[in-house]
């Protein structure tokens, strides 16, 4: 039996200026939130290995703009230093995400994000700060991204294969802001995943302006590039070095064909939302604890962005977001603070899903 659907709220926060400044505007939205005041009530007991001084040299040396945007969030939130690295940092208090589906097709990037609901963070943040490119995005822990676009139309998704063992290195919500921040196209975004430490085993996938996909394999030690005119990305490996990393791929592997049929027809932004988010559509996750989140799709050259919540988002024009990207990263804030749609659908048609503006 389907379960019973349940309203699914993702906000949106617009954060633009220093790291420092952003840091401080969105841990002034999290206090705000419900999970923010849970937070704050939290007493912190940091793990024994936890070394606030080895987590700045890290952040010095690969990102040094959000040790910046971290400390903004510590003196927002009125903590110490330690407990902001700790719990929006790189450390091991960051939890692993999910099983997801990707397209990539000419002009158009697809993806679902499926998760736990309770692991969900519900939030998107479009960051203009300065030394960085501006980007919008699914957030994880405040700094980190579960995927995005940004101001070059670089589009990126994360896609969990394995989190265990973990090696040193940087978590893969971090790798992604890490990409959005700093690359312009599909090929700086691979030679920075390439030289990068990665801490657990994920597939990024990614489309540019210019047409370029690419699904970057990584794990400990070793990273894999697929490319091709179109691509699909699930959460199992397919290169020889990398493929004896895999466990428990069949799900995976079943929603692979369907994916590649789609981005081999090269669909419309519109096709592609429809075909991703239909809660009957094998790309769709409604079953036990892992549920589709949110469905984005992106066209990189015209830097638009689509987004739905929950499932069957596009029934009707108004419960998908459009994002005219370029028009915000020319200083025009989005009249929208929160998004609404529906978990728990199974096969039934959804009722309306109402956009607050």
């Amino acid at each position: 039996m389907a379960p019973a659907a349940k309203t699914l709220r993702v906000s949106f926060v617009q954060c633009r200026g220093t790291p420092y400044e952003v840091g401080r505007a969105q841990a002034d939205a999290f206090a705000a939130t419900r999970k923010g005041k849970a937070f704050l009530r939290r007493k912190v007991k940091l793990p024994w290995w936890f070394d606030v001084r080895t987590e700045e040299r890290a952040f010095r040396a690969y990102a040094p703009a959000l040790w910046e945007e971290i400390g903004g969030i510590a003196e927002g939130l009125n903590i110490p230093m330690e407990h902001a690295v700790a719990f929006f940092g790189n450390d091991g208090l960051r939890m692993p995400t999910g099983g997801c589906s990707a397209v990539m097709s000419g002009s158009v990037y697809g993806r679902n994000y499926d998760f736990w609901p309770r692991g969900y963070e519900a939030r998107f943040a479009l960051v203009q700060v300065h030394g960085s490119y501006a980007s919008i995005g699914g957030t994880h822990q405040l700094t980190g991204r579960l995927d995005g676009m940004n101001e070059h139309g670089l589009t990126i998704g994360l896609h969990l294969v394995r989190a265990r063992p973990r090696s040193p290195g940087l978590t893969s919500t971090l790798l992604v802001r890490r990409v959005l921040d700093s690359c312009a196209t599909t090929a700086e975004a691979v030679d920075v995943l390439r030289r990068l430490r990665h801490a657990m085993q994920y597939n990024y996938s990614l489309l540019d302006a210019g047409g370029v996909a690419a699904v970057v394999e990584a794990g400990a030690g070793a990273v894999a590039v697929r490319a091709g005119d179109w691509l699909a990305c699930t959460n199992h490996f397919q290169s020889p070095q990398l493929r004896a990393l895999n466990r428990r791929v069949a799900h995976s592997i079943d929603r692979l064909p369907p994916l590649e049929g789609w981005a081999a027809r090269t669909l419309s932004a519109e096709q592609t939302f429809k075909a991703l988010n239909f809660p009957a559509s094998p790309a769709f996750h409604n079953y036990g604890n892992a549920q589709t989140l949110h469905t984005i799709v992106a066209e990189p050259a015209r830097r638009r962005l689509l987004i739905g919540i929950g499932g069957d988002a596009a029934a009707l024009e108004e419960d998908m977001l459009d994002v005219d990207f370029k028009r915000w990263v020319g200083g025009e804030d989005m009249p929208i603070t929160q998004l609404k749609g529906q978990l728990g659908l199974g096969l039934r048609r959804l009722r309306r899903t109402r956009v607050r503006r």
